[in-house]
């Protein structure tokens, strides 16, 4: 695919899966700034933004009965067509996390669906998105228990006893006698047994990427040659001045958000969704615009007259997130 001197791998459609904290979300951003640096029209879909073109539209973890069920197993399709047909009339690459396999897969997986089932659901996907000559990004981890354990270090007690608390609920879990962390650990590592084996049958591009080792450097350098694409320096340079400017805690004037921002091993951080996500510059334009990593959302800080930050806004496609005003402490 071509626009003007810049090139990249011929696709409209780049997928990137693999269990729940492996990167897809960091990667997803990188790539779609990456792309538009490269000149390219792109689109990058966050798994949980407002709006999603793949969302299924109720919140399903268990299946209640053999109709909703089948609603499911029927509608992810037409949804995927639909997406596919829209795809195809436009003129940007469009990046996905999570829908292929984690949002949908994991979801027949975990309701102790028969595996011919899974692999027939999965094979109509494939054959709905082979126009598009979609790309897959597949990470996946040798020791999933140490994956999952540390993803719940890293995103604090009250993300983990969500994601416990949903996942000890679900029929795999409950009927293999294993209860708490231990089922819901074995629940993901079976899974993502099961998804390597599908990403060994898909028949279109597909790079799988065993990122234990969290060396992100040499993993994006992969996924970039993988992609044709050149690397591009996302973004400016703050001195530790600069970032110190922005530290303290901010909290809406009427509502309960509130959130903290400072300085860990140099970068600036904030706990507005979890612990210590990293704030990045935007690379041109308004020099106190930032965005979240991982998430489509972007942070504008305010000065006072006498230019010390007063306040923050938020914007981009996070649910309950979007217009959303802080003041400083």
């Amino acid at each position: 695919m071509t626009r003007g001197d810049s090139y990249m791998l011929n696709t409209k459609l780049i997928l990137i899966d693999g269990i729940t904290g492996s990167g897809k979300s960091t990667t997803a951003q990188f790539l779609a700034n990456q792309i538009e640096e490269n000149g390219i029209n792109v689109k990058w879909y966050h798994e949980q933004e407002t709006n999603h073109p793949l969302e299924y539209g109720e919140d399903v973890e268990v299946f209640g009965s053999q109709a909703e069920r089948e609603r499911f197993i029927g509608t992810i399709p037409k949804i995927w067509r639909q997406f596919v047909e829209r795809v195809r009339q436009s003129e940007e690459v469009h990046i996905i996390e999570s829908h292929l396999l984690q949002d949908t897969v994991r979801i027949l997986f975990q309701n102790n669906l028969e595996e011919v089932i899974i692999t027939d659901f999965v094979q109509e996907i494939e054959d709905i998105i082979k126009p598009l000559n979609p790309a897959l990004i597949y990470f996946h981890q040798q020791d999933a228990d140490r994956s999952i354990r540390r993803v719940w270090k890293r995103r604090g007690d009250v993300w983990k006893k969500w994601f416990i608390d949903s996942d000890i609920q679900t029929p795999y879990v409950k009927e293999s006698g294993l209860t708490g962390e231990i089922g819901v650990i074995k629940l993901w590592s079976d899974y993502q047994t099961f998804t390597n084996q599908l990403f060994e049958k898909y028949q279109f591009n597909k790079l799988a990427v065993e990122n234990s080792a969290c060396e992100w450097d040499k993993y994006r350098q992969q996924i970039l040659n993988f992609l044709e694409l050149n690397s591009v320096v996302e973004n400016r340079d703050l001195t530790l001045e600069e970032k110190k400017r922005y530290c303290g805690t901010y909290k809406e004037q009427e509502g309960k958000l509130e959130c903290t921002v400072k300085l860990l091993d140099s970068n600036l951080v904030c706990d507005l969704i979890w612990p210590n996500i990293r704030i990045l510059p935007v690379k041109t334009g308004d020099r106190r615009l930032f965005y979240l990593e991982s998430f489509p959302v972007f942070i504008k800080f305010k000065e006072n007259e006498e230019g010390c930050i007063k306040m923050l806004s938020l914007s981009g496609k996070r649910k309950n997130l979007e217009g959303k005003k802080m003041f400083k402490l």
